[in-house]
């Protein structure tokens, strides 16, 4: 039944739970509020209360020491040295003293210097003649100190039982101590203490009678008690505070874990202290007493209020409740939208369904305006001759249309439901799969919202080269990843042959003297960069002009050909050979040693090997129409001219003009012939 009632899920069941939530919560919040209140009132008067005891206890006990303090300086005062020389006379001195006997119930002696008793009232058995000087208060009293209150020790007369010492020094009539008279409290038995260390607070609380110096209690309620030392220092940070001096009242947790509320207060003449305490279980017993009959009552209210909740939601939400029905009727009979039934109650419920009959006609004809979109980009996808492909989070192909089937090979039937890596070369996958999976954790694609340059892979195995523009949207199904892919095959050809008219030459397929200056410039600004020198090689053939003139042209272009194929082979990658006119050609050689007598050695050794190779003879094969290809056998040779600069260089015009330079003074030296020209640092 209870089930039914408390759906948990239910609207009804949030609302009545909230609704005790917020009412329970402040009943327990004021409860506490009061409760703590309460308990600091309690705790001031009982501190208040309790300290007013233990105080007129603490004096009590420090005028009782000052009595029997007070009584032994007197009779100390009627000996002198005759009389601690007859111990006959001495013990009838002490005898006439009787009222000592009532001041201490293990009664007085009298000690010689040595420390030895020589009488004492009322007699004991075994104290005459025992020696009392290992005992701090007889010590204490020989050595001239004032009245003092000793430490408790077990008796040596009462049978090991507590023994609480007062001494006083004896002097002579110059004042120089001759003895000591002692008077002892027998703790075991009845003794001035005990008339305050009965006393009570409330029912279980009790008096304590504790030494400072030593951390010993003295007497108490519980003789168990008596002679008990304290726990250590940092305990019970209360009792240490006491045992500092402190004066006032306090919580405390005692050594069996139970909370008390404690009052102390000062015994000057002992250096004592008096505590007083009770546990807070019967101190606070009020408070408890109130917080049981809050939460009886805070039990029964809300049994109430739970009953009229539930009461008026079924009466107020019974519309709410009867629409959800039908809602979840529709769906899952899969019925068209169709308007709610209208309620005529003029509130928010009734304007809620309302405005929900009329929001279901705008999303009727949303849904409507939605088909007809999808239907229509659908079209046009299919009629792009772009292709159109999208993917979902996995990396997985849901949509391809006709024009991804012309520039993959690949069918729809064949695409759909495959990885995205079909499509991509097996040494980019790795790097598609790990962005794909930055993309699912929710990290931003790099290329979203951009058109970039990739290579794609065909059905028959071929690469070639595409433009992707992709797009990441959302839906209820998840994250998908739309792309536009153009075959970009036609156009990368033709910016290549561009690309190679602006930069190199028609004839050699050397750099032209446009993309020479660029690498000229580039050169320099390395070597600012890493401190190492370079160096450029201008050299011009020497008799070229001749067999242009004998031969034509045709022949002097193989010759000019079979040139830049030698000078290729002189040099590294790294380095640029350069037609830069005519039958001019240019060497840049980068990155040569930071020590510039070492570059020069280096350069030298490529320039001499150019000089070699090109002097070595050409045997030229001329193509005849219609005839066989005729040979051509030429010597030919190069006037060189060579520079080096480094990070000090201020451009690329500077540097062609000395090395050119550098190659006349070359051919006026009689060609065939390297000539150097230092530009660099010095």
């Amino acid at each position: 039944m209870i089930r039914n009632i408390f759906q948990w899920h239910s609207l009804k069941t949030r609302l009545t739970i909230l609704t005790l939530a917020v009412f329970v919560g402040g009943i327990v919040i004021q409860a506490i509020y009061l409760s703590r209140s309460l308990r600091i009132d309690i705790e001031r008067q009982l501190s208040e209360q309790q300290f007013a005891a233990v105080s007129f206890v603490a004096a009590v006990v420090n005028d009782d020491l000052r009595e029997r303090m007070s009584a032994l300086e007197l009779i100390a005062g009627g000996i002198d040295e005759s009389l601690l020389a007859q111990p006959v006379a001495l013990q009838k001195y002490l005898e006439n003293r009787r009222p000592l006997a009532d001041l201490f119930n293990a009664g007085v002696f009298v000690v010689g210097k040595n420390g030895i008793a020589l009488a004492d009232y009322p007699r004991m058995a075994g104290r005459i003649g025992t020696n009392y000087s290992d005992r701090e208060h007889v010590a204490v009293a020989l050595q001239g100190s004032q009245t003092r209150v000793g430490k408790p020790v077990p008796g040596r007369v009462l049978h090991g039982a507590p023994s609480l010492p007062i001494s006083t020094p004896i002097h002579d009539r110059q004042g120089r101590v001759i003895g000591g008279l002692v008077g002892a409290t027998d703790l075991s038995q009845p003794n001035f203490l005990d008339k305050i260390t009965y006393g009570r607070s409330g029912k279980t609380g009790g008096y304590l009678v504790i030494a400072r110096q030593w951390r010993l209690i003295i007497t108490a309620g519980e003789k168990r008690f008596v002679m008990a030392p304290l726990l250590g220092v940092g305990a019970i940070p209360l009792i240490d505070r006491f045992i500092d001096g402190y004066e006032g009242s306090g919580v405390l947790v005692n050594q069996l874990g139970e909370e008390r509320l404690a009052s102390t207060a000062g015994v000057p003449l002992a250096n004592w202290y008096v505590t007083n305490s009770m546990p807070t279980s019967e101190a606070f017993l009020p408070i408890r007493s109130m917080q049981f009959h809050i939460l009886l009552t805070t039990i029964i209210l809300s049994l109430l209020a739970t009953i009229l909740i539930l009461m008026l939601i079924k009466r107020e939400l019974a519309p709410v409740f009867e629409t959800i029905k039908t809602l979840s009727r529709l769906s899952s009979e899969n019925l068209p939208m169709q308007q709610l039934p209208q309620v005529t109650r003029q509130n928010e419920i009734g304007d809620l369904i309302g405005s929900f009959n009329l929001l279901i006609g705008k999303v009727a004809d949303r849904e409507q305006s939605l088909r007809t979109s999808e239907a229509r980009s659908r079209a046009i996808a299919q009629s792009a001759n772009e292709a159109i492909i999208t993917s979902d989070s996995a990396g997985n192909i849901v949509g391809w249309n006709h024009g991804a089937e012309i520039t993959f090979g690949y069918l729809e039937s064949e695409a759909l439901g495959q990885p995205m890596t079909l499509l991509i070369p097996e040494r980019y996958r790795d790097a598609h799969v790990a962005g794909m999976s930055r993309a699912r954790l929710g990290a931003e694609h790099r290329i979203i919202g951009k058109t970039v340059e990739l290579s794609g892979l065909r059905k028959d195995g071929s690469e070639f080269p595409l433009e992707l523009s992709l797009a990441k949207w959302e839906s209820n199904d998840g994250v998908f990843f739309t792309g536009i892919l153009r075959d970009i095959t036609g156009r990368k050809y033709l910016e290549e042959q561009v690309n190679r008219m602006a930069f190199y030459d028609e004839l050699t397929k050397l750099a032209n003297r446009r993309l020479l200056k660029d690498r000229i410039m580039q050169s320099i600004a390395a070597s600012k960069r890493n401190g190492r020198y370079g160096a450029l090689i201008f050299l011009d053939l020497d008799n070229f002009k001749s067999l242009n003139d004998s031969e034509g042209h045709a022949v002097g272009d193989l010759l000019l050909i079979e040139v830049a194929n030698r000078l290729k082979s002189c040099v590294r990658e790294v380095d640029t050979v350069a037609r830069f006119g005519g039958d001019e050609f240019v060497v840049l050689i980068n990155e040569l040693s930071a020590d510039k007598s070492e570059s020069a050695t280096q350069a030298n050794v490529v320039a001499e090997k150019i000089r070699a190779a090109i002097g070595t003879p050409y045997v030229l094969q001329v193509p005849r129409e219609g005839e066989e290809d005729a040979t051509v056998d030429h010597q030919c040779t190069a006037s060189i001219g060579v520079v080096f600069f480094s990070q000090k260089e201020t451009g690329q015009e500077d540097v062609l003009r000395r090395a050119d330079a550098a190659m006349y003074l070359a051919k006026k030296a009689g060609r065939n012939s390297i000539q150097v020209d230092d530009i660099a640092d010095t």
